[in-house]
């Protein structure tokens, strides 16, 4: 009888301890479940099986639904089915590949890399929608994240400036009289009917400027940074009429340019010097 009472309390802590096993291991067999998917769909990702890839990556959510890399490979999907789709569809499926990176970066936490890959898809899927405005807070996300070092904001500072130029450059070439020698003439817009579109282009250069000087402060030798300067300060110019406030801005952007031009030499100069250093002797 005393074997038997002790095999009953041994059976018994055998049961209670696989309850907790198995209640504590579901999560975990979720979570190895929902990894192997991930890892099938980033195999036939990979290998171009983009819709068998996209079951996959749905299945791994529905096992886990707070893996941000599942959702960052959904996303991606998405984005290849909306670029091939087209009206109501296309709009369907870009704010679903939205709402699945708004999903893995809220997910992400601290990891750099991931959040970066979201914010530049959410950015790119709102250009893609012609959202400018959505477009650009979300790009601006980039610059002002702890993850972004110089290099990203210089880059998304000029981004977010060359597109204020062309904002500002499709007024003025509205208004541009094709008669006219000097390609930086005076815009005529002194009429009410241009009042608007004269304004909408100065804000638009204002604001190119503005964006232009945070790239390059963020790198003083940022060439191409330089000569989006001088081209917003060549549209300055076409929106300006007094003459002598017009050779002063016309001065300006060619300072600029001639500046940008010289460092670029000087770039160039110093990269064949690094690679005629680098070439075997003989």
């Amino acid at each position: 009888m005393r074997v038997f009472r002790h095999f009953f309390k041994a059976t018994g802590i055998f049961a209670l301890l696989s309850v907790a096993i198995l209640s504590s291991g579901c999560d975990y067999t979720r979570k190895v479940i929902a990894k192997d998917k991930l890892n099938q769909g980033a195999i036939s990702y990979n290998q171009g099986r983009s819709r068998e890839a996209q079951q996959y990556f749905k299945d791994s959510i529905k096992w886990d639904d707070k893996n941000a890399i599942a959702h960052l490979f959904y996303g991606a999907t998405l984005v290849k089915d909306y670029k091939n789709a087209e009206g109501a569809d296309r709009t369907r499926l870009a704010n679903e590949a939205l709402d699945t990176y708004k999903k893995a970066l809220e997910l992400t936490a601290n990891n750099c890399r991931n959040r970066d890959n979201a914010i530049s898809y959410i950015a790119s899927i709102y250009e893609d929608l012609d959202n400018r405005d959505q477009w650009r807070e979300w790009i601006l996300k980039r610059a002002e994240s702890d993850c972004a070092d110089k290099d990203m904001k210089a880059t998304t500072y000029y981004t977010v400036a060359v597109k204020y130029w062309e904002c500002a450059k499709l007024q003025t070439d509205r208004y541009q009289d094709k008669a006219a020698q000097d390609p930086f003439h005076y815009r005529n817009m002194d009429y009410a009917a241009a009042a608007q579109d004269k304004q909408h282009a100065e804000e638009c250069v204002a604001k190119g400027l503005e964006y232009i000087e945070k790239a390059l402060q963020e790198d003083v030798e940022y060439v191409d940074a330089m000569y989006y300067k001088s081209l917003l300060y060549r549209q300055k110019q076409m929106l300006t009429k007094e003459e002598p406030k017009r050779k002063e801005l016309e001065a300006i952007a060619k300072k600029i340019s001639d500046d940008a031009t010289a460092l670029q030499s000087k770039k160039d100069a110093a990269k064949k010097q690094e690679e005629e250093k680098s070439k075997p002797n003989g």
